[in-house]
């Protein structure tokens, strides 16, 4: 029967996955590739029909589910919002809401600093748009994200016609658990411990703690089965203290479960663990042996099927990976453990880091070989913390003159664990960055260290050729660009702001920065800096800035700490802001040597004119050639004669730039547009987009980053070509 449902599992979870890489197949082709599958494996294994008929219906729910979503981006119209889940995150806050529009009917997402009751319902003018997509590869994906939660839109509020309340009995219980939260913990805890503990019960984003996450804690802060699996534990325990019966202590805990889970959104962790401790409790009513790993397949397939983009969330990955490591690792390990608490502790922790190790290289790009004593010595502390926690959540109301004390002590355990944190953080030479890689080779690195476990030790032969082809395997998978480095040029989605990186065979050049701040948000943090570490540059051989404007040099600081910038090049004219990185000053005619071609300047700006003083650099890459002039203004294009192949357009498109005269000049293939979305400059004009005609634009706005690649021949490719939710189904069926 496991065997079975393991197979049904691979073949839903392959479905999901095909859709998600390819989702504008037409499902008739699946559904009947299928069923040709289903007839074969009929006379070979009646048991492995399973898979074709899983992927099936992975693949046509994932389809059905999508399409359940608007397909109109950016519509303003008059919408009714109930709020249904409140987080607060930094100085604002996270809703999401039930909309009804004129043709709208679905959940979405709204970000802002009003403070909003969970129940309460809006009738608003909004505009209402699909979530961004992610525009650079390798980086938090905010569209997956929500779609992994059923959501496919977010509101932006314009006005508040009026307000009501919403009849939900449910509605009205989160927003008095939610104040009821707040209020305890804010009223008698410090800052620090206060916030660490919503963020715990309620799943808030309040703790700023990168130590945390850096040592492969973050699951103590997530709402998460632990929790759920401490609040259970700790209901069973004080029934037994009372001597009550345990089938009514088990009912009682699976019912408190519930009603939490419900309390705060019925998170993936938490719906799994409910799901496996009810098949639990239905085999101890039947007596029938529990099988933990059945339980755990049964909840990931009830989860996927309800909605199958649940997979793109790293919580329910990384959830059920953890899981699996303590029901299949840990009891071999303890084969090999002496029976004591501390050998048990370890093993505990070991089976979870082990397990999971290739998950969170995949999802945060390191891993730090400190995590597993990280979690021995906090879990621990965190657990006897959730002990008490419980214990004030439940028994306040009528205890809480007596409940001093253990605020004492909660602030105590919590400002030791935080404390304690930042200290095994120090050791950085213990903390390793890896290149961004495909889900496949973290799966592939999962079962080899399920297979490892398992694999018996009677052959030693065996043993070692199986370890040496899969240590060659991973290595060749993980150094393959290595193996071959490439040649490329990437205009780097930042914004409204130029950055280009050249990649010469692993020496790495960049052509501005970017950098500019809208409110709270950060280019070089949540793009440049991840970005450039996820395909693995540690060295930058050099940095050039056109000019100073802060779209253009603005992330010199951050790039700085993060990573080695051997030389920073710029002209005359623009080294106030740049002087603290005693950059080296390129004139006309200078040229600097790549492994294939040159970098020349062949414009070094003219003092006065803040655009004017941009220097202009012809990047020559196995004779293609490149024309970058960062924000040149059109009178000063007079004065060059160059040809290119490819024109980056001056000044994001701007009318004051790239003339019409100019563009016949230097007879471009390609032309390159770096330009953040809705910009309030009108970027690009019109009257740029008319001169360029005839000639193939790429354009961050439409296409995300751009990258060209110098290989035998020459290929461009858009990272938003059409993947992961084109949002065209209207259209599917004609494919």
């Amino acid at each position: 029967m496991r065997k079975k449902i393991f197979i049904a599992l691979i073949g839903l979870l392959a479905g999901i996955g095909l859709f998600i890489s390819f989702e504008t197949i037409n499902p008739i082709y699946i559904l009947s590739i299928s069923a040709v599958m289903a007839l074969i494996l009929l006379f070979i294994d009646k048991k492995l029909m399973a898979f074709p008929i899983a992927l099936s219906i992975g693949f046509s729910l994932s389809f059905y589910k999508l399409d359940s979503y608007r397909l109109i981006d950016n519509s303003d119209e008059k919408l009714e919002i109930t709020i249904t889940e409140k987080r607060k995150v930094d100085d604002s806050y996270r809703y999401f809401v039930k909309v009804r529009g004129a043709n709208i009917s679905e959940k979405s997402v709204i970000f802002t600093e009003e403070d909003f009751p969970i129940g309460q319902k809006y009738l608003i003018d909004g505009e209402i748009a699909l979530a961004n997509k992610n525009t650079n590869p390798n980086l938090f994906n905010y569209r997956n994200y929500l779609i992994s939660k059923g959501i496919g839109s977010n509101i932006k509020i314009k006005r508040i016609y009026k307000e009501g309340r919403s009849s939900s009995i449910l509605l009205n219980l989160r927003n008095k658990f939610y104040n009821y939260i707040h209020s305890i913990f804010e009223n008698n805890l410090n800052k620090n411990s206060a916030n660490f503990v919503i963020s715990v019960v309620l799943g808030e984003n309040l703790i700023q703690n990168e130590d945390i996450k850096d040592l492969g804690l973050a699951h103590i802060l997530a709402v998460s089965g632990l929790h759920i699996d401490l609040l259970i534990g700790f209901i069973l325990y004080v029934f037994s203290k009372i001597n009550l019966n345990y089938r009514y202590g088990y009912i009682s805990a699976l019912t408190l479960a519930f009603l939490y889970g419900a309390l705060i959104g019925f998170p993936y962790s938490i719906v799994r663990v409910l799901i496996i401790n009810l098949i639990g409790f239905l085999a101890f009513l039947y007596q029938y042996p529990e099988d933990k790993i059945k339980s755990l397949l049964i909840a990931a397939l009830v989860i996927l099927l309800y909605n199958p983009f649940a997979v793109l969330n790293a919580g329910f990955v990384l959830s059920f990976v953890a899981t699996s490591g303590v029901y299949l690792i840990y009891p071999k390990l303890m084969k090999y453990i002496n029976k004591h608490l501390l050998a048990e502790s370890i093993g505990f922790t070991t089976a979870i880091q082990a397990t999971l190790l290739p998950f969170t290289a995949y999802y945060y790009g390191k891993i730090n070989f400190i995590s597993i004593l990280a979690n021995f010595l906090i879990v621990p502390v965190f657990t006897l913390a959730m002990y008490i926690i419980f214990a004030i959540i439940i028994f306040y109301p009528i205890l809480s003159f007596i409940m001093t004390p253990f605020f004492v002590i909660i602030n105590y355990l919590l400002e030791s664990m935080l404390n304690l944190t930042l200290i095994l953080n120090s050791f950085k030479f213990l903390n390793i960055e890896f290149i961004h890689q495909s889900i496949l080779i973290s799966i592939y690195l999962y079962f080899l260290i399920l297979v490892s476990i398992y694999i018996k030790k009677s052959n030693k032969k065996l043993i070692k050729n199986f370890y040496i082809i899969n240590i060659v395997v991973v290595m060749l998978s993980l150094g393959y660009e290595k193996l071959n480095p490439e040649t490329s040029f990437s205009m780097i989605d930042i914004g409204q702001g130029d950055t280009f990186l050249i990649n010469d065979r692993g020496d790495y050049y960049l052509i501005d920065v970017g950098g500019p701040k809208f409110d709270n948000y950060d280019s070089g943090e949540k793009i440049l800096v991840p970005y450039l570490k996820s395909i693995g540059v540690r060295d930058i051989k050099a940095v050039f800035i056109s000019h100073e404007d802060r779209d253009h040099s603005g992330n010199m600081e951050i790039l700085n700490k993060n990573f080695n910038i051997k030389n920073v090049i710029t002209s005359q004219n623009n080294i106030g802001s740049l002087a603290k990185y005693q950059p080296k000053i390129i004139k006309k005619n200078d040229k600097i040597k790549l492994k294939n071609g040159y970098i020349a300047c062949v414009f070094d700006g003219t003092k006065g004119e803040e655009n004017a003083e941009s220097m202009g650099l012809l990047i020559n890459i196995n004779g293609i050639k490149i024309l970058t002039l960062g924000d040149l203004p059109k009178e000063y294009e007079d004065t060059l004669d160059i040809k290119a192949d490819i024109l980056k357009v001056s000044h994001h498109g701007s009318k004051t730039s790239t003339s019409k005269e100019f563009v016949g000049k230097v007879r471009p293939k390609a032309a390159l547009i770096s330009a953040g979305r809705n910009n309030r400059y009108g970027h690009p004009t019109k009257e740029v987009l008319e001169n360029l005609d005839g000639i193939k634009i790429y354009n961050t706005q439409t296409d995300g980053m751009v990258k060209i690649y110098f290989d035998k021949d020459v290929r461009i490719e858009k990272y938003l070509k059409g993947g992961f939710f084109r949002w065209i189904l209207k259209n599917l069926w004609i494919y």
